[in-house]
């Protein structure tokens, strides 16, 4: 609890809450009207063959993007003492690891919080977990295939903000093109989500699938698996150990996320190679024909009734 003198001291803490409110409102909301003077450039992003999918100029005002800074791009900052650093794979075959940080990438609409955030939040404990509430309730945080990212932005987070944090948005790569490491920072962030000790509360998930399509046919000669089929296949990995090329693990890990009132599902579509290529690539396109479909019902049903 604040000092009641420094609170009696504030004027803005004078006010009653529902006028604090407007004034927290007006300061961190998206602008009506978007700003034409403020870059949103991502030139010192983490290359990403899927960077085209994602909507990194945030067209829509309430979402924020979290991204990995290319660590040979931004060798220094004074921000970056502010978070923590995490290493990602480097270099030509990805042998060497290199350490980094997260920058958040601000729109046209959102490109005032870059004065008001800092201005606004550390006045002191009150206003900070008032106006936080607010921020982090009302932004959907967009990490994009940044999994690894995640964790060290919601650890940065004070518990009030973290707390409030109520949407994300995640990409699971292509699972022919997924590395061990991915899967580990995929296994850390549904760990983190599912910790109650986390503190975070999250109501709303946007998971992003990239799907693969081959030739010009596509998926017209592809059966596509069924919601009850989905489940069939992840309990024979799971008790049998069967399906060696059938990668839902991934799918079963984020079923540990508990309290989720909206899930959406949606496909990110790309050219791939025949399926007769391998197993794996076979599984991955009917699985990829699937998304919108018997995928979307089982992971809805699943992450909401949980």
């Amino acid at each position: 609890m604040d000092n009641p003198v420094v609170q009696s001291s504030s004027p803005l803490l004078r006010l009653p809450y529902e006028l604090r409110l407007m004034i927290y409102e007006h300061l961190l909301l998206p602008s009506t009207v978007p700003s034409t003077s403020s870059s949103t450039s991502v030139t010192n992003l983490l290359p990403d063959y899927h960077t085209y999918y994602s909507n990194d100029t945030n067209d829509d005002p309430f979402t924020l993007s979290v991204r990995t800074i290319d660590p040979y791009l931004s060798y220094s900052s004074s921000s970056w003492r502010k978070r923590s650093l995490y290493h990602i794979r480097t270099g030509p075959f990805l042998t060497s690891t290199t350490p980094t940080t997260y920058r958040i990438l601000l729109s046209p609409y959102t490109a005032h919080l870059r004065q008001t955030i800092p201005s606004l939040l550390p006045l002191n404990r009150q206003i900070h977990a008032e106006a936080t509430a607010l921020l982090y309730s009302t932004y959907k945080f967009n990490f994009h295939t940044c999994i690894e990212a995640t964790v060290p932005f919601f650890s940065d987070l004070t518990i009030p903000a973290r707390s409030s944090l109520r949407s994300i948005a995640v990409t699971k790569k292509g699972l022919p093109y997924t590395k061990e490491f991915d899967r580990a920072e995929w296994a850390a962030l549904c760990k983190y989500l599912s910790n109650t000790e986390s503190t975070i509360s999250l109501r709303r998930l946007d998971l992003a699938v990239v799907a693969g399509r081959p030739g010009e046919n596509g998926w017209e000669n592809v059966v596509p698996i069924s919601k009850d089929a989905f489940g069939i296949m992840a309990r024979m990995n799971r008790e049998w150990g069967a399906g060696r090329n059938v990668e839902l693990d991934w799918v079963e890990q984020l079923f540990e996320v508990k309290g989720l009132e909206e899930v959406t599902v949606r496909a990110l579509v790309e050219h791939c190679p025949a399926p007769f290529v391998s197993e794996m690539m076979a599984f991955w396109i009917a699985l990829s024909a699937s998304v919108e479909g018997g995928f979307r019902e089982w992971v809805t049903e699943s992450l909401v009734a949980g």
